[in-house]
């Protein structure tokens, strides 16, 4: 076998993948792609896909556990939201009824990954999933209306990028479902791939020397988009004139609400 895989790489696979090459055959990578291929690890999956797994050092690894607050909100406040939805009522009503609404923001449902200090339950990643696991085997819309609020928008990017003065306005209020967050990336030309979004701004300063963002931009398919008061937008940030000293398009991600608009950090 390995004089035939040796004939096939010199004979075969060389050759034809040198004529790719020189005939630029397959399209570049974008600066962005290079960045989003090098963002993070493989983790376990490497060991998995290379053939020959190290399960010592898999079944070694630290597995997440549950607090007794994360266990104790599973089994009251969870269970008693799966009791009173109807995945079929649902469907039906194409809403989740005004009582399950109420109770998901009253025991703050949404603010699961916002600390406590900011009004939220101070979950674990683990703990989220966990909900959300359980929270799926009730209702497919339960699931993701909670889900999206957690893991998508507004309220990760202000924990990681906003201002002090936007956490402590913002996150009580996504805590407790006074603001309904979405995360506005999927396109009609571009589907939900970042790294193919063609919605842009362009900064520039205006009479009185302020920086502003001319935005363009087209959206669609956005999950709690209908009823959301906050949006977290995905663009490509343009600075032709250099006036950010960057240079380049910029990848960034703002949030809106209210009528104004908040440009988070580059990273």
């Amino acid at each position: 076998m390995s004089i035939f895989k040796t004939i096939r790489m010199n004979c075969l696979t060389k050759p034809l993948f040198n004529l790719i090459k020189s005939k630029e055959l397959l399209p570049p990578i974008s600066d962005t792609e290079k960045t989003a291929l090098r963002a993070g690890g493989v983790w376990m999956e490497g060991d998995l896909f290379s053939g020959h797994p190290d399960f010592e050092k898999i079944f070694s690894a630290p597995y997440p556990k549950l607090s007794d607050e994360e266990k104790a909100f599973l089994d009251k406040e969870v269970e008693e939201l799966c009791a009173m939805t109807n995945d079929w009522e649902v469907f039906q009503q194409r809403d989740l009824p005004e009582n399950v609404w109420s109770f998901i923001k009253e025991n703050r449902f949404l603010g699961m990954i916002i600390p406590k200090a900011y009004g939220g339950l101070g979950f674990s990643a683990y703990g989220h999933s966990c909900v959300i696991e359980k929270l799926a085997s009730r209702s497919q819309v339960l699931a993701i209306t909670v889900m999206v609020p957690n893991s998508l928008g507004p309220a990760e990017l202000l924990l990681q990028y906003g201002l002090e003065q936007q956490k402590k306005y913002y996150l009580p209020r996504l805590a407790d479902g006074r603001d309904i967050p979405c995360f506005a990336l999927t396109e009609p030309e571009a589907g939900s791939d970042a790294t193919s979004i063609q919605s842009y701004g362009i900064v520039f300063k205006d009479g009185e020397g302020k920086l502003k963002i001319n935005l363009q931009f087209e959206k669609r398919y956005i999950t709690l988009g209908a009823i959301a008061t906050v949006i977290g937008l995905a663009f490509v940030l343009k600075d032709p004139e250099n006036i950010l000293g960057r240079g380049g398009d910029l990848v960034r991600k703002i949030y809106w609400a209210g009528g104004t608009i908040w440009a988070l950090p580059v990273p």
